[in-house]
């Protein structure tokens, strides 16, 4: 297959430059287009009023790597209209250091970026994996021995993407694969002054979660590698459909 790969950790995470190796040692094509600096909780956000430039560089023998000053998104947009010469069969964002759950795949740059490759309708993939694990051997390899099969459960008209968040590395831990429903977490969040700089968000603890046993919040939770699909659809189609007709007046 012919992929991209992209992430919102930047160009130098291992996260991706693990998978490259790994997917192309598999007899896959592959391109990397990722941001120079630390893009996380940058959402689907793009550059509108300033310059997104890219260089090549030499980091992967045999890869073709690309750093672009620009958010996960314009990575994207970058990689299929100035970079590829050929539109590529799918596009993995990730993988990315910690995890992309429930209502923070709204703030997510790894999410994110994959919903942009939907707007073009290329299939895509996101992974992400709990903080703590010390490699990203365990998730590559995931991701390798089931690309065929995830492949297969992406649309033809690829407005669903998959959200994959893997929880641990061992398998004494592991309790198994679990499709999911999108979770909610409710967080505490802390922000703290420092002196001549201002405030910043220094953590964010969980406070409560609204999840159910069959949402990627409880699963992960639970030792479950989660699998979530998500639509760029933004309907409300129940409150929609029950909308009061002829009550408004111009």
């Amino acid at each position: 297959m012919n992929i991209l790969l992209v992430n919102d950790d930047g160009i130098y995470s291992d996260g991706i430059l693990i998978l490259a190796k790994k997917l192309a040692h598999n007899n896959h094509k592959i391109t990397v287009v990722a941001p120079q600096n630390q893009m996380s909780g940058m959402g689907h956000s793009m550059t509108l009023y300033g310059y997104v430039n890219f260089s090549k560089i030499n980091i992967l023998q045999d890869i073709d790597c690309y750093i672009v000053n620009g958010t996960p998104a314009d990575c994207v947009k970058v990689a299929i209209n100035l970079i590829m010469k050929e539109l590529p069969d799918l596009i993995i964002s990730g993988i990315n250091k910690g995890y992309n759950l429930g209502t923070d795949i709204v703030y997510s740059g790894t999410v994110n970026s994959a919903l942009e490759s939907a707007v073009h309708n290329i299939k895509a993939i996101a992974v992400s994996q709990e903080y703590f694990i010390e490699d990203f051997e365990f998730s590559s390899d995931f991701i390798i021995k089931n690309l065929s099969y995830l492949y297969k459960l992406l649309p033809e008209d690829a407005q669903t993407i998959l959200n994959i968040n893997i929880p641990s590395d061992k398998k004494d831990i592991l309790k198994g694969i679990r499709f999911a429903k999108i979770g909610r977490k409710i967080f505490k969040e802390n922000y703290a002054f420092e002196e001549n700089l201002g405030y910043r968000a220094h953590c964010r603890a969980t406070l409560a979660d609204n999840s159910t046993q069959d949402d990627d919040v409880w699963l992960y939770d639970n030792g479950y590698i989660t699998i979530s699909f998500v639509k760029n659809d933004w309907n409300d189609i129940k409150a929609f459909s029950c909308a009061p007709k002829g009550d408004l007046k111009i």
